[in-house]
């Protein structure tokens, strides 16, 4: 009897190295780091952030190198779920992918929502402004309730539906398209922000907002907000910074259908990293020049504070939202605002795509019903795991608008790193436990340094980012003060993803095909 369901995995490798690199920008979504900035600012008084992306490069890269090398060993779906459950365990792989997953489908039932509350409703709260209309306020607010919100996300899903049933092709495409216009949403930002410069922002800043820019930063300070930046605020900011990064690697999970892998996931993985960075760096440093960085903080902790001080119709003054205050160009704000709607929605995309590779990469081991490995005889799409993944986002989206569920999931970054955490323990043993794979790889796999395999390197370095991630995501200048109910709760997913793989152990034992054949070698293409 066959281990595998089919000789082939029926994927086709249609991704070139720039759609690859593409995909992994997508992922991390540059106009997200203004969501990131508010937040930084708040946690890290006096955080200078256009200097944190070389940080966050010198923090990544090995990561990146770790995830770039296991990719091009065991090229194949399903990312670090074939490398765990070949290198460390079966169950510990499947464990670990697991959890990714459960996080990513946390992330696509909220896509929606980020997409109309702080890119399409803040449109029509900028033009408000402009405008004196106070219509546009109300309008804002429909935009932004729960039932606009899910009858965008029905549509929007449904819409992903029929273009990730259509193949990887059609898939890559529409990641184009909406890559474009989150690009030039932030492209447009910077110029308009160096246009306007910052004596322009002031002015129309206290004509506008009902505030007074010294004003804020006076009252800021009053609170106990730094006036200078310091180098220990600036170190820990990076971690909001490295947030916005989280992504660079994500390519490594559809490995089986990217062309040249070795190429192309060397641009795509570490070379993401890379220049999405040094976009964020342009970025900051172009908000801190015309905002000013210290007055950015003092509004943002303003906003936090619920200070009285604090006037602006935007619960949290987001560097995108201030833009009625550097030009009165109502289609340039209305395309950063776009720009900015559009990114959760690609990031959305590009986390179904994935999720769908995890899933059937389970199924083709069979450790979940091998129905789900079934790939369209056409469009080679595997259409039954898309349409699964379709329904579990349509239902984590109602559970986001319309319960208190997610309140409960706050570590969910913690869990990405646990999974990066595990990814490099199996990258320090590759070597050693499976030495046929290992040596069958391709020689930038097997480089040594003094007879030490560079991936075991590698992965010591990257045990130790993970590692130093992880805590930060713990401590209190994060998150706040450390929930360990809550957390126990997150931590759940790890235990919930051993008992599925024991479960299916079993049940495979009694068919008379045990599972733990399936992870003697790598799956077909």
């Amino acid at each position: 009897m066959a281990v595998f369901p089919r000789p082939t995995s029926g994927l086709v490798k249609e991704i070139s190295a720039s759609s690859a690199i593409m995909y992994n920008m997508a992922a991390m979504g540059l106009p997200f780091m203004f969501i990131y900035t508010t937040w930084a600012l708040i946690l890290f008084p006096g955080a200078y952030l256009p200097i944190t992306p070389l940080y966050a490069i010198a923090l990544g890269i090995i990561p990146a190198f770790v995830y770039y090398l296991m990719s091009v060993s065991m090229p194949r779906s399903g990312g670090d779920y074939v490398w765990v459950s070949r290198v460390i365990h079966p169950s510990i792989g499947f464990m670990n992918n697991l959890a990714l997953t459960f996080v990513l489908l946390v992330a696509i039932g909220v896509e929606p929502s980020w997409a109309m509350q702080w890119g399409i409703a803040p449109i029509a709260t900028s033009l408000g402004i402009l405008s004196g209309d106070a219509s546009l306020t109300s309008l804002a607010e429909t935009l932004a309730s729960p039932t606009t919100i899910q009858i965008i996300g029905i549509i929007y899903f449904i819409l992903i539906a029929i273009v990730i049933t259509r193949g990887t092709r059609t898939v890559m495409l529409v990641h184009w398209i909406l890559f474009s216009i989150s690009i030039l949403g932030a492209i447009t930002y910077i110029v308009v922000l160096l246009a306007a410069g910052h004596s322009t922002f002031v002015a129309r800043f206290n004509q506008l907002s009902g505030m007074n820019y010294d004003e804020v930063i006076k009252a800021a300070q009053e609170l106990g907000y730094p006036s200078n930046y310091s180098p220990i605020a600036t170190s820990l900011g990076v971690v909001y910074t490295f947030l916005t990064l989280v992504g660079f690697w994500f390519t490594a999970y559809i490995g089986g259908e990217i062309k040249e892998v070795s190429r192309s996931q060397l641009i795509a993985i570490p070379g993401s990293l890379v220049t999405l960075a040094i976009a964020m760096a342009i970025v900051y440093y172009t908000s801190f020049l015309t905002y000013d960085g210290i007055f950015l903080g003092s509004l943002s902790y303003l906003a936090a504070m619920g200070h009285e001080a604090y006037k602006l119709p935007f619960e949290m003054p987001f560097p995108h939202f201030l833009l009625p205050f550097v030009t009165d160009n109502p289609v340039a704000i209305f395309l950063v605002d776009l720009g900015f709607a559009v990114t959760p929605l690609l990031a959305g995309l590009v986390y179904i795509f994935l999720v769908i590779r995890n899933i059937f990469a389970w199924a083709f081991d069979r450790v979940v019903p091998v129905a789900l490995s079934k790939v369209h005889p056409k469009t080679r799409s595997p259409y039954v795991a898309s349409i699964l993944i379709i329904v579990l986002a349509l239902i984590f989206q109602a559970m986001w608008l319309y319960t208190t569920v997610f309140e409960y999931i706050l570590y969910l970054t913690t869990i990405i790193f646990i999974v990066v955490w595990f990814t490099s323990l199996a990258a320090i043993v590759f070597p050693f436990r499976r030495k046929d794979i290992f040596e069958a790889s391709p020689e930038i796999v097997k480089k040594r340094i003094g007879g030490i395999p560079l991936i075991s390197i590698f992965g010591i370095i990257s045990l130790a980012v993970a590692s130093f991630i992880i805590y930060t995501t713990l401590v209190p200048t994060y998150g706040g003060v450390l929930d360990p109910i809550n957390l126990f709760y997150n931590m759940l997913i790890f235990p919930v993803g051993l008992v599925i793989y024991f479960i299916a152990s079993l049940y495979r034992r009694k068919t008379g095909l045990p599972l733990e054949l399936s992870f003697k070698e790598i799956p077909p293409y």
